[in-house]
């Protein structure tokens, strides 16, 4: 159990403190993430092999649509079990770099019993924000009907975007809390995920954008990179080996920074343990 309410939230000390976690556990994070986040990635691409076009930038819109059509079920039935993998992996890795240092198998045990937590979660996530949007976007579909503007309407996409970072960055906590905090309740971990982070709110949102801008960017090089040789290689196997591979690298580099940054700071906002403070004493 941890306590609550540690509010000299430094950001710079939560990317060192995440980096270093990451550091001293490098090796066991790399075997946790490409179990569950390197080898699902490429298992997809390999499965699905018209899931290469579909994330082609340069894809034809219309033929994009056409296939995304045809493949809807296939894409929510392995869209679904990838999200298990990935919400097992990331637990397990928040857990490996925790302060109670369990061994492998015991990070895996709790990322698995948090991943029907984490689906409450998402869904909740889901439904707030479906339900966010339409009260933020109808005021400007409104007025753009009524000032013969559609651009006025298109402009309600700017709070809408802002509130889902907000509402990204308010239940950050959740996993952290469900893993390092002692509770399994999803309804428990959002609302203390809700208490840290209110203080500091607004920086933690645009800590959190300005690392996800910078990983799509990062992977967007990368994979645009990689497509090249892929390209070069054809349809078959090989080429969806060698894309599926570049995506599920930089989905395990971003995804061991963004476990040790959570990590860190949930370490920050919820203070020390109760039992770093025993110690401390004795």
């Amino acid at each position: 159990m941890r306590l609550g309410g540690h509010m000299n939230l430094d950001l710079n000390t939560v990317w060192s403190r995440g980096m270093k976690l990451v550091g001293d556990n490098l090796q066991l994070l790399v075997v946790l993430a490409g179990i569950f986040l390197l080898l699902p990635t490429v298992a997809v691409y390999l499965l699905l092999p018209d899931f290469q076009m579909l994330v082609e930038p340069g894809a034809d819109p219309e033929i994009v649509a056409e296939r995304m059509g045809e493949l809807i079920g296939p894409l929510i039935g392995v869209g679904g079990l990838l999200a298990l993998f990935q919400f097992a992996g990331y637990g397990a890795m928040i857990a490996l770099i925790g302060p109670d240092r369990p061994t492998v198998a015991q990070a895996l045990v709790t990322g698995i019993k948090i991943v029907p937590s984490t689906i409450v979660v998402m869904i909740l996530f889901a439904i707030a924000y479906f339900i966010g949007a339409i009260i933020l976007i109808v005021p400007f579909s409104i007025l753009g009907g009524v000032a013969g503007a559609p651009a006025v309407a298109v402009i309600g996409v700017i709070p809408v975007l802002v509130f889902v970072v907000w509402l990204m960055a308010r239940l950050s906590m959740s996993m952290p809390v469900l893993v390092l905090g002692g509770t399994l309740n999803p309804f428990t971990a959002m609302k203390t995920s809700f208490k840290l982070t209110g203080p500091k709110q607004w920086q933690i949102m645009l800590f959190w954008a300005v690392l996800m801008i910078a990983f799509t960017v990062i992977s967007l090089l990368f994979n645009g990179g990689v497509g090249v040789i892929a390209a070069l290689l054809g349809t078959g196997t090989a080429a969806l080996l060698v894309a599926g591979l570049a995506n599920g690298l930089t989905g395990m580099a971003s995804g061991m920074i963004i476990s040790g940054i959570a990590a860190a700071m949930f370490e920050q906002l919820s203070g020390p343990s109760l039992d770093a403070i025993k110690d401390t004493f004795e």
